[in-house]
């Protein structure tokens, strides 16, 4: 495999990885909502579990995304 090709195949890889990830955060999106949570609420939880990996990587007991 050349270099370009392993190159498109890592970042398509990527892509589908994170559209993994975007279907898992919009599912728990509706299910915060079904259960009532109003949307200021669950963006906050996010931004708090953002702040929670922010400091967990700092520490190094996450490892930084590549």
């Amino acid at each position: 495999m050349s270099h370009n090709h392993a190159v498109v195949h890592d970042s398509f890889r990527r892509q589908r990885a994170a559209g993994n990830c975007v279907a898992s955060i919009v599912d728990c999106i509706r299910k915060m909502r079904a259960e009532g949570l109003p949307d200021n609420e669950i963006a906050g939880l996010f931004r708090h579990a953002a702040d929670e990996l922010d400091a967990a990587t700092e520490d190094g007991e996450v490892q930084p995304a590549a």
